[in-house]
């Protein structure tokens, strides 16, 4: 095509000095540094309302690989490449600036099209007709969905997956001779072997759909179960153990023994499990039992998941073929959905219709209610009403840490073309508040920032880096702080916005760019696990030392542990076997058991860390040390009474000797009793009768009272 006239006046012409060799850095290091960094006065313009095919028969070439000589306008940019310039200039062709651009769009009138192009349309159009006429005539319908309405009939109404639904087909076809043969010829798709399929894919893309057009294409008669609600091993087995066995469809549904009613069941009856991988984690055994029972049946069975990459679905991967079911591409669904378009007098055009497909990621059934529901208030849709439709029901999609953490940190979402606002991308910080700020933190540095990628000089470019990091570290010290009121005694709960703020959105606006590496987990997690672990066994061994030595647990964590990790260690690595009764004597000297030695280790902090040293040692030596502390008693500071030490020392445990025994009473500082102390405290107790003192009640002896004798009248004095 040929450059066409134009009243644009906005063009761009080469000067004589275009082709000058630039003097800053390389071509291609400059193009990703604009890539990354977005137009510049981004919304400053107006964009202008075009009329239809108003671009219609014109070619234009934006400057990333080279025109050729049928191009129209060659719309340029900052810093052109050299070698594309002198193409330009060789073919003598047009250019255009932004602004150049945009005055096109808007001076320029509706122009016909170009005849191959409405040729193509027109035939696309033709075949979107005959669709729908394909489809048979219009029925009652009212109150009916359109999934269930517009559900294939046909095999040639399946969408995508062609290859899949053949092996398929040819296995149900082959299942007779295959059983005759003993499941040992594999046949020409290498499917013969097996007596079960496990088919997976997303959702709605057609599987079951497909399952079941196959099954009545062969003549079988399905019996479908949704394993998600047979959970159990045990249900599971009861439920099919008699449909194996030729019980009729009836009265498995019903539950009775009583075959007489009912279909019975054939050798054309087919099972299947839906939604194999809803069995959820805790009903242990329920795929198992579908594989045990894969292996002894007598009619095919088809399994039906979303995810085979389960780790549950393992059972199943040498019992039966797998076979994955892959997304339809927008070209193949595309054509169904203008049929139904058409069918319902929808007018949508094409390019409308693929973005409601992408938005809901080339699920079907999504597409169909997306329509069904637009159809209820009108009767077209423009592409902008598409674009917003489509983002209001799009699929929603699982996210991870890792996936939360690229999206809030890519270039995409703080870049001059972004519309969201503060409000969307706290979003990904509500996903998961617990997460995201520990992604945040974790890989804040290892992105490389778009404003710093902007700065020519390579050494102002690292301080720009600096620069950037400093702001973020800052931030994310602010959310600390923040979260720290949260989740403190205040509970200041309504500061979770300012905590998603200073912790995830705002270092992110400093730092996005393209990642240098894929996103790590969070590594405070596992030190944080590790340091509470730590001081737990940091105050039991405390706890064991107070009888030989005084401090907190943090002096023992400063000064103790280097000095017992000799008494404990050194005499074992030194001197082998030789130096076990030393490392006894000194473990006992001090209560310590292996427990505590083993986390002195752990607690060392020098240089030549004995940790890596243990691990080299002899496994006779580490065996003759166990054998050797366990053939013998060892005192203790206090003995649990849920049994804190080994098997073999619950019936050795020795008593504290007199001499190591504290002293209350010198703890309390009391007096000793002296001789005429205890002497009056003696005669003062044998003076006293409690019978006399009104206060105190005796206990009245049982049975019957026996008279008391009369006392004996004293002697007149």
């Amino acid at each position: 095509m040929g450059a066409e006239k134009s009243g644009v006046k906005r063009e761009a012409p080469l000067d004589a000095d275009a082709n000058k060799k630039p003097k800053t850095e390389p071509a291609w290091r400059a193009a990703a540094a604009r890539r990354a960094a977005g137009p510049v006065a981004h919304g400053s313009k107006p964009i202008p309302e075009g009329k239809p095919n108003c671009l219609a028969g014109l070619t234009l070439v934006k400057v990333t690989t080279a025109p050729s000589s049928k191009t129209s306008y060659v719309v340029l940019g900052e810093n052109a490449g050299v070698k594309k310039l002198d193409v330009i200039r060789k073919n003598k062709l047009r250019t255009l600036d932004e602004d150049g651009f945009l005055a096109l769009i808007g001076e320029r009138g509706t122009h016909a099209l170009d005849p191959k192009v409405a040729a193509k349309l027109k035939d696309d159009e033709q075949k979107i007709v005959a669709a729908a006429k394909a489809m048979g005539p219009e029925k009652d319908s009212t109150g009916q969905l359109w999934t269930d309405k517009y559900a294939p009939q046909q095999l040639k109404e399946l969408v995508g997956n062609k290859s899949n639904v053949e092996k398929l087909q040819a296995w149900l076809h082959e299942w007779p001779k295959s059983r005759k043969a003993q499941f040992k010829k594999p046949g020409p798709n290498a499917t013969n072997t097996f007596k079960a399929m496990l088919i997976s894919g997303s959702p709605g893309i057609g599987k079951t759909t497909a399952v079941h057009l196959v099954c009545a294409m062969e003549g079988y008669q399905p019996l479908e179960l949704n394993a998600s609600d047979t959970r159990s091993k045990k249900l599971l087995e009861s439920a099919l153990s008699d449909t194996i066995n030729n019980r009729s469809i009836q009265g498995w549904m019903q539950g009775s023994n009583d075959t007489s009613n009912g279909v019975h069941i054939t050798d054309h009856t087919v099972i299947i499990m839906d939604e194999v991988d809803g069995m959820s984690g805790g009903d242990r055994g329920g795929v198992g039992a579908i594989n045990a029972l894969i292996r002894k049946t007598q009619v095919p069975i088809i399994c039906i998941c979303n995810d085979r990459r389960n780790p549950k679905m393992q059972p199943l991967y040498t019992t039966a073929f797998n076979m994955t079911f892959v997304k339809p591409t927008v070209q193949q669904i595309r054509s169904r959905m203008l049929s139904i378009a058409f069918r319902e007098k929808l007018q949508i055009p094409g390019e409308v219709m693929d973005q409601l497909i992408i938005a809901a990621q080339s699920d079907l059934r999504l597409v169909i209610n997306m329509l069904s529901s637009w159809k209820l208030s009108q009767n077209s849709m423009s592409f902008d009403e598409s674009k917003q439709f489509g983002a209001a029901n799009q699929k929603p999609t699982l996210q991870t840490p890792f996936s939360l953490y690229a999206e809030l940190s890519s270039a995409q979402r703080f870049g001059p073309l972004n519309r969201q606002s503060l409000n969307d991308k706290m979003d990904y910080y509500f996903q998961d508040h617990s997460i995201v700020p520990l992604m945040v933190e974790e890989n804040y540095i290892k992105t490389n920032p778009v404003f710093a990628q902007k700065e020519a000089n390579p050494q102002h470019k690292d301080w720009k880096h600096l620069q950037l990091l400093v702001k973020a570290s800052a931030s994310i010290s602010d959310g600390d702080l923040i979260d720290t009121m949260i989740h403190g005694p205040q509970q200041h709960w309504s500061l979770m916005p300012h905590h998603g703020i200073a912790s995830s959105v705002r270092p992110c606006s400093y730092i996005y760019g393209a990642n240098t590496s894929f996103p790590s987990f969070p590594a405070f997690l596992g030190q944080n696990s590790k340091r509470t672990r730590l001081r737990r066994q940091l105050v039991d061994l405390q706890t064991r030392l107070r009888l030989r030595c005084t401090g907190s647990a943090d002096d023992v964590r400063e000064s103790y542990v280097s000095g017992l990790l000799p008494l404990v260690v050194d005499p074992l690595l030194q001197h082998g076997q030789e130096g076990i009764q030393d490392v006894i004597d000194n473990m006992d000297a001090y209560y310590l058991i292996p427990e505590d030695r083993e986390t002195l280790v752990e607690l060392e902090l020098d240089d030549a860390r004995r940790e890596e040293k243990l691990k080299k040692l002899p496994a006779p030596v580490k065996a003759a040390l166990t054998r050797a502390y366990n053939a013998k008693s060892h005192p203790v500071v206090f003995q649990r009474a849920t049994g804190g030490l080994p098997a073999a020392q619950k019936t050795k445990v020795k008593q504290l000797h007199a001499d190591g025994v504290p002293d209350n009473e010198d703890a309390y500082g009391v007096e000793e009793e002296t001789a005429e102390t205890a002497e009056w405290a003696s005669d003062e107790d044998s003076d006293a009768d409690l019978s006399k003192d009104r206060m105190v009640k005796q206990a009245k002896p049982k049975g019957k009272a026996k008279a008391k004798p009369k006392a004996a009248p004293r002697a007149a004095p």
